[in-house]
């Protein structure tokens, strides 16, 4: 007798083990006890078996359930949240106790209510997943598209039980999505203008050579050949900056050591032939710490060709002397450029379209309208950015920053 109470003890001190998670050990009692104790025996034995592997078959799917890269959200027939992965908290800043038989209301905006409403009426009625687009919001109220699909959940006896959301963050495919439309966006006005702004020289030069041809004036025929010879720089001024546009785009970077100081002089003499140029003070200081720079010469010398060449063609005609201050410095692991002038300057209106394609911001501008663009794909080609300010009547100030590999 005394032997079956303490084997009844063991056994409960047994279960009592087994209660708090603990299914690696066994039973073991002799096999002199009697029948009743050794089938109770075979009986927990094979019972802690299936809790054992009940308990991994749940921690797996605990794994893969939270591993899984989407939200997963567990919904009753009445749209009260049931259950959540990590992600939830991960990307929607709510842990899954905070959301536990709150409605799903609490993270749908209030555009989208009704529609998730019918959502998940028609799954449970029809037992057909739905697929739709919402956006989601998080705690701080910001808000995260996402694709969402609805599917019904069924128990043992195959009865819907539940619905499973499922959404996938799409953040980053509309941001794509957006860019590649600017992008082809980008690409018509470029093949409209490119086209627009090409015809026009050639249809000048076409109309003037008819009117050579019915002339016998000789020092008429001079002007028209004047006119031609306008039409085919602004011609070749066109081709010009849309070969380099070209060469920004799709060309290969190759870096090298640049003497500076070496290259702004170089671009200031090939502008020195412009009328008024003798006129414009150019004060260049060049830091010691920022004589020379690795980067790409040729998109280097399209940047500051185009900052130096704007500051002199939108100079003051007033009696006032015009100057161009150029200040090469060292700055954060690269180099800042600062060119101010004090030109006619850029109306407050239009100045957050002046990087953009074709665009002209003063009807004294003859060039092609590609300048500052090619300036500003050239500077994100090179990992650097390009700021300014500018007050009408009074000048601009460039500030470019370029990053020395």
């Amino acid at each position: 007798m005394a032997s079956t109470e303490k084997q009844l003890q063991y056994m409960q001190d047994f279960l009592i083990h087994i209660a708090e998670g603990n299914f690696d050990a066994k039973l073991n009692i002799s096999n002199e006890s009697d029948e009743e104790l050794v089938a109770m025996q075979v009986g927990i034995n094979m019972l802690v078996e299936e809790l054992k592997s009940t308990t991994i078959s749940r921690v797996f799917l605990n794994s893969v359930y939270n591993g899984i890269n989407d939200i997963l959200i567990v919904l009753n027939e009445k749209g009260e949240i049931q259950r959540t992965n990590n992600l939830v908290e991960t990307l929607l800043f709510y842990p899954e106790s905070e959301l536990l038989h709150q409605s799903i209301e609490k993270l749908i905006r209030i555009e989208d209510l009704e529609v998730v409403k019918d959502y998940i009426r028609n799954v449970f009625d029809n037992r057909e997943t739905q697929e739709v687009g919402l956006n989601f919001i998080t705690r701080n109220q910001s808000e995260i598209p996402v694709s969402c699909s609805f599917s019904v959940l069924y128990n043992k006896q195959h009865q819907p039980s539940g619905i499973l959301l499922v959404a996938k963050n799409i953040t980053t495919f509309l941001k794509a999505k957006n860019q590649l439309q600017d992008k082809n966006d980008e690409l018509n006005l470029f093949v409209y203008k490119a086209s627009h702004d090409l015809k026009g020289p050639v249809s000048s030069i076409m109309g003037i050579m008819n009117l050579i041809n019915k002339s016998e004036d000789i020092k008429e025929v001079k002007v028209y050949c004047k006119m031609i010879d306008e039409c085919t720089k602004k011609l070749e001024t066109i081709i010009s900056d849309l070969l380099v546009l070209g060469r920004v785009t799709y060309g290969d970077l190759k870096y090298e050591q640049i003497d500076i100081k070496n290259e702004i002089n170089t671009i200031l003499k090939s502008i020195e032939f412009i009328d008024g140029l003798k006129d414009i003070n150019f004060n260049i200081i060049i830091d010691d710490q920022a004589k020379f720079i690795k980067t790409e010469k040729g998109l280097l010398h399209t940047i500051l060709f185009n900052l130096i060449d704007n500051g002199v063609k939108y100079r003051q005609s007033k009696t006032e002397p015009s100057y161009i201050y150029i200040n090469v410095s060292a700055h954060d692991k690269g180099i800042l450029f600062t060119i101010e002038d004090n030109g006619i300057g850029i109306e407050d209106s239009l100045q957050e379209n002046i990087f953009k394609m074709f665009y002209r911001a003063t009807y004294a501008s003859k060039g092609s309208g590609l300048g500052l663009y090619i300036v500003k794909m050239s500077v994100l080609k090179l990992g650097g950015n390009i700021s300014f300010e500018s007050t009408l009547d009074k000048g601009t100030t460039f500030k470019l920053y370029l990053p020395t590999s």
